[in-house]
This record gives structure tokens, C-alpha cells and sequence, in this order.
């Protein structure tokens, strides 16, 4: 998912807001900022109110200052463009394509889970869609979106095809609450550390007390956590995109309502956001099985950060003894319930057995 195309305001919003943006992000005045890129101040206001174009030369120069590549910046500026030539094209609730895809959009779960209120009409409803994708229409919402149609498409099977607008409001929702989490830069060195802390807490049981100190533990470190119930029609588990430059956001389902496969997709997406980082890019994770080899990497990683190797060798130790397994997980520090899912993911007990010692949750 790229930060500066998707899931950003499309009502032709020009990159010098990003830029006001890093800079209160880092306490910096215009007139610093102006010195730096070698700009002289009336042109800078002039590229933050986007009435001067940005050229290649200062993108270049934003990159070097923010951290960003150029071509972050150019995009932003076609983006821009784009949306100042869009907006002139009116939403027809009578379209058949706009009737396709209200009818696509699982408008119940999204007003039953609070994201919107929906409306009587189809008029209401097409005009409550919009505003809730932050856009003008149903052109700009394909444009903006594609990424996750992308990422959609190489998720789905001919047996279990994917609904794209659901997937996509699932996704949004959780843009939108990210925004609500103030965090510091994206660092991989402190989010690294923060998963170390982040262990302990698979041993509180109530998720209203382990997920705010999930978070707030995150944020430190740049990474926003949220959880948003996947509507009717996705089957989206996890997903990790940055927002901003400098915010990432690892966002998941609690699609399996229990601890251990809800911590191991924490950490299989922590793993993506330091494995596979890229600040253009959205991993989208669904119940389909993939082989790739990025998924084969953040399953791994997910796996020895809950279990290091020389207490993973120890699980065919304790399969189906209760006592050696609350051991094991004392000593390693993590739930027992994760301990139990490792022991049936690798077959050395059945599926069926020992659930007991994991932790169930309901929504």
C-alpha cells in the first residue's frame, strides 16, 4: 500500500500537506526547511499550497531532507493532479457501476460495527460511501485502491474469490483508526526491541488490558496497532502499510478469536514490517495458504521470536504432557496457548487437543 496513494485524502490535496505534516512531525520551521532544500521562503509556501508544481529537482531535495526517495514525492504531485482533474466528475447513483458496488460494500456489518451511518436512501447511502473512502467518486476510488486489488488478486483462489470492497473498507476502517494513535517516527531498531517487551504480554489474558499496552508500546517506536473486525465478505487476518513516511500501521482481524493464533499474526506482521519494509507497499494477509517466500520468512520469524530455537527444540519434549507445557511457557515467557499452537502446527499433537490451555476471546 503506498503511503502517498492509497488511503490518503483524495479531495485534491497537494504534497505540501505531507510536508507541514513531517514538519510538525519533527519540530521544524519553514524557514529551516527553506534553507535546507535552498528554496527561498515565497516558493515554499507556494509548493505547500500547491499553486507552484513540484519539480524533480526539489523532490529530490525533499527525499534527502525527510528521508524519502523522490519518486515518493513525484507521485504525490501526480496524485495531485489527478485529483484536481477528477473532481470536476459527479457521482450518479443511478450508474450501474455505483449500484454494483454499493450492493459489494457490507454496509450492515459497517454500520453495525460503527464506521458509518449508512443512511436511507441509495442517494444517502452512495454519499455516506464516498465520504467514508474519502472520495469524489467511484473513478478516484478505483485509482486510489489499486494496490489493494493487486494484493487482493494474488490472495484469492478460483475456489474463494475475494471481495474487493469489502476487503478495501475493512482497510480503510483501519487507516482510519490508525490516525487516532500518535506515534513517534518508524524506527526498526526500537520496534525490534519492542517485540521483545511485546512477549510478556501474551501472558495477560484480557485483551482490553493487553491491547492498549500494545499499542502504546508500538507507537514508540513509529508502528500503529490497530483491530478492526473484518466485515462480511472479507477474510483478511492481517494487513502492515505505512500511512505516512514515518508511520507504519500493522493492522489485524482478531479473525481467529483465540491467543495464540492471535499473537502469532501479530508477530508474522511485525515480521513483514521488519523483514520486508517498504513504504509503497501493502501485505495483505487472508485465509488463503500461500508458499511465498515473504510469508515463509515472517511465519519464521513469528515463530522464533515467540519461541527461540533452543526452546523450540524442546517442543516433541512435551507434547501432550499439561505440566511440561505450563513449564515451557513460564521459562520462554509466553502464553500457554502458544505453546500449544506450535505443538499442532508442527503435528506432534492433534488440533483437537489441549485447547484448553488457550485462551478464547469473542467480539
Amino acid at each position: 500500500m503506498k503511503a502517498d496513494h492509497l488511503f490518503s485524502p483524495t479531495w485534491a490535496v497537494p504534497p505540501g500537506r505531507t510536508v507541514v505534516d513531517l514538519l510538525a512531525a519533527r519540530g521544524w520551521s519553514r524557514d529551516e526547511l527553506a534553507n535546507s532544500i535552498e528554496l527561498v521562503r515565497e516558493d515554499l509556501d507556494d509548493l505547500i499550497d500547491g499553486t507552484a508544481q513540484l519539480s524533480e529537482s526539489v523532490a529530490s531535495r525533499l527525499g534527502g531532507v525527510f528521508g524519502t526517495s523522490a519518486a515518493f514525492w513525484i507521485r504525490r504531485e501526480e496524485q495531485y493532479r489527478e485529483q484536481l482533474a477528477s473532481l470536476h466528475v459527479k457521482a450518479d447513483v443511478a450508474d450501474a457501476g455505483y449500484n454494483e458496488w454499493l450492493k459489494a460494500l457490507p454496509l450492515a456489518d459497517m454500520a453495525r460495527f460503527g464506521w458509518f451511518a449508512p443512511g436511507a436512501t441509495s442517494a444517502d447511502k452512495l454519499a455516506a460511501c464516498l465520504d467514508f473512502f474519502d472520495v469524489p467518486n467511484l473513478d478516484v476510488w478505483s485509482r486510489d485502491y489499486d494496490d489493494v486489488k493487486r494484493a487482493v488478486a494474488f490472495r484469492a483462489s478460483a475456489a474463494h474469490p475475494v471481495n474487493v470492497p469489502a476487503t478495501t473498507a475493512w482497510l480503510r476502517q483501519g487507516e482510519r483508526e490508525s490516525e487516532r494513535i500518535e506515534c513517534s517516527a518508524w524506527d526498526p531498531a526500537k520496534f525490534s526491541s519492542a517485540l521483545t517487551k511485546a512477549r510478556a504480554l501474551t501472558r495477560t489474558k484480557d485483551p482490553q488490558v493487553f491491547v492498549p499496552a500494545l499499542q502504546a508500546l508500538c507507537a514508540t517506536s513509529g508502528v500503529a496497532v490497530v483491530i478492526v473486525r473484518a466485515p462480511s465478505g472479507c477474510r483478511a487476518s492481517g494487513a502492515t502499510f505505512f500511512s505516512a513516511p514515518d508511520k507504519a500501521v500493522l493492522l489485524l482481524s482478531f479473525r481467529y478469536l483465540t491467543d495464540d493464533q492471535f499473537w502469532f499474526s501479530f508477530f508474522h506482521e511485525a515480521g513483514h514490517l521488519l523483514l520486508h519494509t517498504d513504504r509503497d507497499s501493502l501485505i495483505l494477509e487472508t485465509s488463503e495458504r500461500t508458499t511465498s517466500k515473504m510469508e515463509a520468512e515472517a511465519n519464521e520469524f513469528a515463530a522464533k521470536t515467540l519461541l527461540p530455537v533452543e526452546l523450540n527444540r524442546r517442543l516433541p519434549e512435551v507434547a501432550g504432557d499439561v505440566r511440561a507445557i505450563l513449564r515451557l511457557a513460564r521459562e520462554a515467557g509466553i502464553a500457554p496457548g502458544i505453546v500449544v499452537g506450535q505443538l499442532q502446527h508442527r503435528g506432534l499433537i492433534k488440533h483437537q487437543h489441549l485447547n484448553k490451555l488457550k485462551v478464547r476471546y469473542s467480539w
